[in-house]
């Protein structure tokens, strides 16, 4: 005789496998549901991490352009070579820069040319920075900046104008075309030219360059074969570029910097966006830890939703254990029944996966929408959804990878069912012969505490997906909410270590004037101010002059030194800021310094640097140790050329007549290794009035910091703008307040959390709703159980009471074992980000906690309340003698 399951014949399986799910509807349903909002998180989660992706290299092109690398000092006849290069696709060029005298302006004379060919204006930014017009189509044809319109009214778009051609010359010399104004410069005429003005670009220079900035059309055919250009490249293969570039270099014949760099840079932020890294320096970016986070977030999800899903589907396998035990019995095999398990999972899977692709992207929309209304003010930007087939095809793909995950633990369990077993539905029963005293439940529940307890031991395995889910979501979410409170620390450290309210820059390229200074300070409701400058400058030192505690610790020796100090000849040189203090700013730091007097042409020296620049957290690098081996009474020898590539060689010396370890108190941080040499502001500007002009803009810039009273910042930043625009030109100052700021940073915060509340709340409905099919097939499978109870004597009243306790002991494991996690996970915060644990409570949202459990509580009671009505509602009779219970 042939058993019907002998031929293993997938056909009546997979009928099978439908028949189950037309009269399993309900069953079915959940199961479909829990799928449904799995496969929306995945498909959501793909959507926002390729949106934000997106977003970020098509924001990056157009702010910056779309290049690979930039090679300065090249001359246009070498372009050919460059163009020669297998690697190279394309070359963007902009140069042969010229400049125009505007005879009928007295102030801001020049008209500042920059020419960009044809492919520049094609793939670079500025073509972004057109307000009206368009951009330069021939020779001939320019676009201005938006200040000449404003100081040239009479000027409009289409006019053509006449303009002098020439050079400005100082000394029988060519003035750099970007340097700012010089004394006794003059313009020498070459030719007379007419331009016709196509557009208006958002373009500003400081006032320091006494000229408009403007950008003309680049002819390489008629440009001369000296001209300095800069070139950008394009590459047939990104990922050569860091080969591609050195070789270009050496070709052209360009000469090595002090650090052995030639003079290009590579487009590192679109580059590192594409997964293209300086060879050596892949591991150390960001792009692994991101990688490696989204992939630990993916595995994450994955693995929850398999074990919620996987709930859903041994409930509907359980429910059919009795049917699946005839069939066993008759001959279907453990793989078939494996088989007809994995069927009904896939058939259940697809429609819910598929509405999940409009769902997620729908989902998606909103959550980014809402975003970028609220980050829209700050970053002027906005994040749009986009979407690709491939975004499609891999969140099906995990989905689906969850479902079948999910599926393949019920398919084993039920394989290996003994039809006997089975078809009696004893097969995994509870029992309650060995039942714990339970002694403190019982003092403070009664004995139907007791009972409870002992009823939840005995169906553990009935109400484990429950307590996982519960307790997974809880950890989940404020596992998220414990990383940006700890961000939330530090960011707020940093604004905490800057004790002025209002941050004003001025840059006009010469000294301010000092009526303005004056009414700054003056304004109401300032309570504190400083004002400084600064300038970069340098000292070449020996190894014997840095001091025994400094290179106790390494020295140079660090990963951060690279960056900030050369070694050559067996000297270093060290980078310095020279910093000039308004008089009364420098009086009140000498004197709190415990400092009487100051000698002419002597300086302070703050003689401390991080102790370890290479660490983690923020309080850790703020330590410091003595740099340098040098005392009150000795010189020290600087230059203005803190790097090679500075144009003066100006050196002085400077007496020491204080040598401290800490910073004034004028709201500046300096860099790691530069060492901080303060003197007044008169004796600062003696000494800069020597430097090279062509970093005038940078060196006279002034900084003035004001502390204001209480919830005044706004309203004195108000103020100080207005003054500012009624010396300088609104180019040549920027202020910004503390209110601003913070108020900047929490609308970040807010938006960022609103993905990650959105995120963590499609966990929580499919914790939920598990946790509900949870309790209610339990209660379930418990019907002759409550019927016992009943008719022994348990009244209503007693068996609401026996249900809510039983809810409440379910609810107060999980949240219990989810609070353990999530301390364990913040102290490894608080430990890494070396931060205490009163400044993490401070910002921590207890709040969320709160309602969390308040919430689980409510929903868990309500589960049970539905329930307690409907197993009053049934006949103990009928219910005792019921087989299929």
């Amino acid at each position: 005789m042939t058993l019907p399951f002998e031929n293993d014949t997938n056909a009546v399986v997979k009928k099978l496998a439908k028949q189950n799910i037309k009269a399993n509807h309900r069953t079915a349903l959940s199961i479909m549901s829990a799928i449904l909002i799995a496969a929306t998180f995945m498909c959501t989660l793909c959507s926002l991490v390729q949106s934000y992706w997106n977003q970020r290299v098509q924001q990056e092109i157009f702010d910056s352009g779309n290049w690979d690398a930039q090679i300065l000092e090249v001359q246009a006849n070498q372009i050919e070579l460059i163009k020669k290069n297998e690697n190279i696709k394309d070359v963007m060029v902009k140069g042969n820069n010229q400049t125009f005298l505007l005879s009928f302006r007295e102030n801001d004379p020049y008209l500042l040319v920059q020419n960009c060919d044809a492919k520049y204006w094609e793939s670079m930014h500025e073509k972004n920075l057109i307000i009206r017009g368009r951009v330069p189509e021939a020779p001939g044809e320019i676009v201005v900046g938006k200040k000449f319109f404003e100081d040239n009214p009479s000027f409009k778009i289409g006019d053509t104008v006449d303009l002098e051609l020439g050079e400005r010359r100082k000394d029988n010399r060519i003035v750099d075309f970007l340097s700012p104004l010089q004394d006794g410069e003059v313009f020498v005429k070459t030719d007379n030219v007419q331009y016709t003005i196509v557009g208006e670009i958002d373009r500003t220079v400081s006032s320091a360059y006494n000229g408009y900035p403007a950008y003309g059309w680049l002819n390489l055919e008629e440009t001369p074969k000296d001209a300095s250009v800069v070139v950008y490249t394009q590459t047939k293969n990104p990922r050569k570029i860091y080969e591609t570039v050195p070789q270009i270099a050496q070709a052209i014949g360009l000469e090595q910097d002090e650090y052995g760099e030639y003079p290009y840079r590579y487009h590192t932020a679109l580059l590192g966006m594409y997964g293209i890294y300086e060879p050596g320096h892949f591991w150390s970016s960001d792009l692994p830890k991101l990688f490696l986070s989204l992939l630990i977030v993916a595995v994450a999800s994955m693995t929850v939703f398999a074990y919620i899903i996987r709930g859903a589907f041994s409930i509907s396998a359980k429910r059919k254990i009795k049917e699946l035990g005839i069939l066993k019995s008759i001959g279907m095999t453990p793989k078939q029944i494996r088989k007809l398990v994995k069927y009904e999972a896939r058939w259940l899977s697809f429609f819910p996966i598929v509405i999940s692709i409009g769902l997620g992207h729908l989902l998606s929309y909103g959550v980014l929408t809402a975003y970028s209304k609220l980050t829209r003010e700050v970053t002027g930007n906005q994040i749009s959804v986009s979407f690709s087939p491939w975004i499609a095809i891999i969140s099906i793909m995990l989905s689906f990878l969850t479902v079948l995950l999910a599926a393949s633990g019920p398919a084993r369990q039920m394989g290996k069912i003994r039809p006997i077993e089975a078809i009696k539905e004893n097969w995994n029963n509870v029992s309650l012969e060995k039942s714990a005293k339970h002694t403190f439940l019982k003092r403070c529940f009664g004995f139907l505490g007791k009972i409870s307890a002992n009823s939840l031991i005995a169906n553990k395995k009935l109400f484990r997906t429950c307590t996982v889910t519960l307790c997974l979501c809880m950890v989940l979410m404020f596992s998220f909410l414990a990383v940006f409170s700890v961000s939330d620390v530090n960011n707020t450290k940093a604004e905490h270590d800057n004790p002025f309210d209002i941050n004003i820059t001025l840059e006009s390229g010469q000294r301010i004037e000092p009526p303005l200074i004056q009414k700054l300070k003056d304004l109401p409701d300032v309570k504190e101010q400083t004002t400084y400058t600064m300038a970069m400058c340098a000292s070449w030192l020996s190894e014997q002059e840095l001091s025994k505690e400094f290179l106790s610790y390494g020295g140079f020796d660090t990963k951060a030194a690279g960056e900030y100090v050369v070694k050559r000849d067996g000297r270093y040189r060290i980078p310095c800021t020279l910093i000039g203090l308004e008089q009364d700013t420098y009086n009140a730091y000498l004197k709190n310094a415990g400092i009487s007097s100051h000698n002419s042409r002597s300086a302070v020296i703050v003689n401390s640097v991080a102790k370890n620049p290479d660490a983690r957290g923020y309080e850790a690098k703020k330590e410091q140790v003595s740099y340098l081996d040098i005392k009150e009474g000795q010189s020290l020898q600087l230059t203005e050329k803190f790097l090679d590539s500075v144009q003066g060689n100006y050196s002085f010396d400077i007496q020491i007549s204080s040598v401290l370890t800490e910073m004034p108190d004028i709201g500046l941080n300096v860099a790691f290794y530069t060492l901080p040499i303060i003197v007044p502001m008169e004796e600062y500007y003696e000494i800069i009035k020597n430097f090279g002009e062509d970093r005038a803009v940078y060196n006279y810039r002034t900084y003035m910091n004001l502390r204001t009273e209480q919830g005044k910042d706004v309203i004195v930043q108000s103020r100080a703008d207005q003054l500012c625009g009624e010396y300088l030109s609104k180019n040549d100052f920027f202020t910004s307040s503390k209110t601003q700021r913070a108020s900047d940073r929490d609308k970040l915060t807010n938006a960022t959390m609103l993905i990650v509340y959105s995120l963590t709340a499609l966990f929580g409905i499919v914790g939920i709703s598990s946790a509900v099919a949870a309790i209610l097939n339990s209660l379930y499978q418990r019907k002759k159980e409550f019927a016992m109870l009943r008719s022994v004597g348990l009244d209503k009243k007693g068996l609401c009471h026996l249900l809510y306790t039983e809810g409440f002991l379910l609810v107060i494991k999980p949240l219990l074992i989810g609070i353990s996690i999530l301390i364990l996970v913040s102290t490894i915060l608080i430990c890494l980000q070396d931060i205490t644990v009163i400044e993490f409570l401070k910002v921590f949202p207890f709040w969320g906690v709160v309602v969390y459990i308040i919430l689980t509580f409510a929903i868990i009671r309500g589960i049970y309340m539905v329930a307690s009505r409907k197993i009053c509602r049934d006949i103990i009779v009928e219910v005792l003698k019921d087989e299929t219970v």
